[in-house]
């Protein structure tokens, strides 16, 4: 029953990865279009390494036609500068083998090393494995001449296909003009909808909530920066989003409102996708926070409320503060650089070079936990089995029928529409469609013409294998980092939004829910770490649990916001209840900053503390109630509004209490 039960599970985790979404299938075919593209050129001009080429298609695509086009020119710009460095060094030690050797070290160290100390990320060690790779290259090829050459060669194999892609962005790419609209009205069209009581909704606003602002920006930032409207409306755009994510948190937390709002939004929804002017009528909203945040969206895209020039800068710094403190980047660095050293002394002793594909791993399978390592390397696997199969099964069926170019480009389209269907999908399954596409194309683009021979393919394909395995000895075996710390880490930024709310700080309540759906995806690759790892943190088993309360918690305070934000709130009201009121969400203030401490630092006496603030946070609800029963005749305003309050005052606490046994 249990193999049954995963079995049905496994089959359902890949429908709902693999249906179709708005997009999926035009962004597909624009990568099967641009490798098919790249082949043409590649076999009739006899530019080599054309599954290089190919794969870099799906290395760089992005969802907008503006990124897409940043990121090829960025790609062109970093290989000729590293190709120039490399040659450079390359000249240095190209009668020392134990300098390049020791350049070898370097470039591999610090490429990782700042790829988790800085906001660099995968650039980082995308240059380190650049100039490391060149560094063996004279290995294979020990004349400089004959080496300068082919590297000029790899200058040509990346720009052309970026090329490319910059063509079929331009001619074809989504516009994220059109992407920034739509984001903004699907988000008042959603909010609309759970006005009008449409129960279904839920569902669509929490994944807009969970996805959050940030493609929503980057859109917004590529349409102004690529001319695909002015840059006035991109920052219109921006400065809505976080409004429209406030939208969906009020639509979601307050009762509903009259079938007037449900017209008014739909009807500004609809304004904005097409780009057109809109008046909010002068008419009454019936929900004040709502009608609030609506104006404040129709001023913004009306032009009377003057937007920003551009976004806050509350970037991190590029380097890490903690980045020559924390020994967990040195660690990082260090595992590896020992795979690196690994997997080039098995190609090199064994002068086996077409495996040369498990070094390449390393550097794109290592990442900064446990889970996400074995996560990644489990879709570069199970890709490149895959792929594999797609490959031999063409050069086995198909290709010793084919007569012309026509019928190679015909083959490369399916096998790439394939993959692109898969790397499009979420990021559980997006490196497996990658990886897929990788193997396809060294399986069947060998030379200037279809390949009929298996045994490059296989061995390439092996490296990676042996990559693969070398990066999950290393890391399981050496400084073992469980997914915990950034699970925990994000719950307890989730927790401080919560806090910030209560201590009437200015903040955004819809930030915590992208926090809670980068929690829920660390928590699902812990499936992937070992027992031995997973125990470490006591709060990761209950993790969806407290993620749930989280998500209820923050609903809550939306209503509780919503009501300290309303006119005359309170108005009258004995200053000892105001007080008794302030002293209550302090309480719950502490409690909470105690929990997302507990959280990352499990520590016995923390957890004392944590019991007491949160019996403290019960007793000053408790004085509230006794006062509240005391003060005031039921007719009085302020009164109502305590009574209100005191319901969601409840709940929260119910919340709080039933979950709290989990961080305990």
């Amino acid at each position: 029953m249990a193999t049954l039960a995963t079995r049905v599970g496994l089959l359902a985790f890949l429908a709902a990865e693999l249906k179709p979404y708005d997009g999926r299938l035009g962004r597909s075919l624009r990568m099967a279009l641009a490798c098919m593209i790249v082949v043409l050129v590649a076999m009739s001009q006899q530019v080599p390494e054309a599954a290089l080429s190919c794969y870099l298609i799906f290395f760089a695509s992005r969802n907008n036609a503006g990124s897409g086009i940043l990121i090829a020119v960025g790609l062109i710009i970093a290989v000729s500068v590293g190709i120039l460095i490399g040659l450079l060094f390359l000249q240095l030690a190209a009668d020392e083998p134990m300098l390049r050797l020791a350049f070898l070290v370097l470039f591999t160290f610090a490429g990782m090393f700042f790829s988790q100390a800085s906001r660099l990320g995968a650039i980082a060690a995308t240059v380190g494995f650049v100039l490391a790779f060149v560094m063996t290259l004279y290995d294979i090829v020990p004349i400089p001449e004959l080496l300068s050459r082919g590297l000029s060669w790899m200058w040509v194999v990346v720009f052309f296909p970026m090329a490319t892609l910059i063509l079929v962005n331009v001619l074809f790419g989504p516009n994220p003009a059109r992407l920034a609209r739509r984001a903004i009205a699907d988000r008042l069209a959603v909010a609309a909808r759970l006005i009008a009581g449409d129960a279904s909704a839920r569902t669509w606003a929490h994944a807009l909530l969970e996805e959050g602002v940030a493609e929503l920006n980057t859109n917004a930032r590529m349409g102004g920066l690529f001319g695909y409207f002015s840059k006035a409306e991109g920052a219109r755009l921006t400065a809505m989003a976080p409004d429209a994510q406030r939208l969906l948190t009020l639509a979601m937390a307050l009762p509903t409102g009259a079938q007037a709002d449900v017209d008014r939004l739909l009807a500004m929804a609809d304004a904005v996708r097409a780009g057109k002017a809109f008046a909010l009528p002068p008419a009454p909203i019936a929900n004040a926070p709502i009608d609030l945040t609506t104006r404040n969206l129709a001023g913004l895209w009306s032009g009377a409320i003057t937007a920003p020039s551009g976004p806050a800068d509350d970037k991190a710094p590029l380097i890490a503060p903690d980045a020559f403190t924390n020994p967990v980047y040195l660690q990082f660095a260090l595992k590896a650089l020992l795979a690196v050293l690994v997997t080039y002394i098995i190609y090199t002793a064994w002068d086996w070079f077409e495996v040369h594909t498990a070094m390449i791993t390393c550097f794109y399978v290592a990442l900064g936990s446990a889970g996400e390592t074995l996560h990644k390397s489990a879709l570069r696997i199970a890709g490149c089995l895959i792929g594999a199969v797609m490959g031999v099964g063409s050069i086995v069926l198909f290709m010793p029928h084919m007569t012309d170019i026509g019928h190679l480009l015909l083959l490369v389209g399916v096998g790439s529409l394939i993959a692109a269907w898969v790397s499009n999908g979420t990021s559980r399954i997006q490196y497996m469609g990658w990886q897929m596409a990788l193997a396809f194309f060294l399986c069947i683009l060998q030379g200037y013409g279809p390949g009929l021979d298996t045994a490059v393919a296989t061995n390439r394909i092996i490296g990676i294998l042996i990559g693969n395995v070398v990066v999950l000895l290393i890391f399981l075996g050496i400084w073992p980092v469980s997914v915990a710390g950034a699970f925990s880490r994000a719950l307890q930024g989730a927790v401080q939004v919560l806090t910030r709310t209560l201590q009437r700080q200015p903040n955004r309540l819809a930030t915590v829910w992208p926090m809670l759906a980068e929690a829920r995806r660390l928590g699902s690759l812990s499936i992937f770490e070992v027992n031995r790892l997973r125990i470490l943190s006591p709060v990761l088993p209950h993790g969806r649990t407290i993620a749930d309360a989280i998500d209820e918690a923050a609903l809550t305070l939306v209503q509780v916001e919503a009501a300290r934000n309303a006119p005359r709130y309170l108005f009258g009201a004995p200053r000892c209840v105001k007080a008794a009121t302030l002293a209550y969400e302090a309480s719950v203030a502490e409690f909470l900053a105690g929990a997302g401490s507990a959280m990352v630092t499990p520590e016995p006496a923390l957890r004392g503390q944590l019991t007491h603030r949160l019996d403290e946070s019960a007793n000053a609800l408790r004085r509230l109630e006794t006062l509240a029963a005391r003060k005031g005749g039921p007719r009085s305003w302020w009164k109502r509004d305590l009574d209100r309050t005191m319901v969601l005052y409840r709940q929260l606490q119910a919340t709080l209490s039933s979950a709290a046994g989990y961080v305990l």
